[in-house]
């Protein structure tokens, strides 16, 4: 797993199956840790000025990152690229003031 891919979350139990995009350090998301940082693709724009367009699948919006479970990562379903993934960065970065 890697910053950058798009997997499908399948939460056990639930009726929610988002898409998600890894946002967490490569560092950790290759590691053992049970727990990567994602953001949620949404399929409407959030209008939010944080907001990045991922191109056939939605929306991640930069204020909206949370841990997600990695044994409910199901399958990998795309990957950002290089500019998208810079986009979506600069807009972490601004949500966080990094």
């Amino acid at each position: 797993m890697l910053r950058g891919e798009i997997w499908a979350y399948r939460p056990q139990g639930s009726p929610r199956q988002p898409l998600v995009v890894i946002v967490s350090n490569d560092g950790i998301n290759q590691s053992t840790r049970s727990w990567l940082l994602c953001a949620p693709i949404t399929t409407e724009d959030p209008a939010d000025i944080l907001a990045v367009p991922i191109p056939a699948h939605g929306w991640a919006d930069a204020s909206n990152i949370s841990r997600f479970y990695r044994g409910w990562l199901a399958e990998r379903v795309d990957v950002l690229d290089a500019d998208t993934l810079e986009q979506l960065a600069a807009m972490l970065r601004a949500a966080l003031d990094l």
